[in-house]
Parts: structure tokens; C-alpha cells; sequence
């Protein structure tokens, strides 16, 4: 793959991260992450740590 196409793919793939973590972000401050293990540990992390950093 050359240098110009693989910089062009991973600037496009740098976007669809982008997005899919801002949707992730929405759906846990809606709780709609689920409820496994995992997501309750998003959950937590996010209301302790990530939201008053914001703030």
C-alpha cells in the first residue's frame, strides 16, 4: 500500500473511531450500554472519573 493511501485510510479510519466513541459516550450517559459486567464498569468509570473532568 502506498504512503499516500494507507495516510488517506487512516484518516478515515481516525473518523469512524471518532464517532463510534462519541455514540459509546451517549449511550452510557443513557445507561443503554447494557448490563453486563463490562458495561456496569463503563458506567462507574464514566459518573466517577470521566464526567467530573469534564466539568
Amino acid at each position: 500500500m502506498k504512503q499516500v493511501a494507507l495516510h488517506q485510510w487512516h484518516k478515515e479510519h481516525n473518523k469512524r473511531i471518532a464517532e463510534f466513541h462519541k455514540n459509546h459516550e451517549m449511550k452510557i450517559q443513557r445507561g443503554e450500554n447494557g448490563n453486563g459486567l463490562l458495561a456496569k464498569w463503563e458506567i462507574f468509570f464514566y459518573n466517577n472519573v470521566i464526567s467530573p473532568l469534564k466539568k
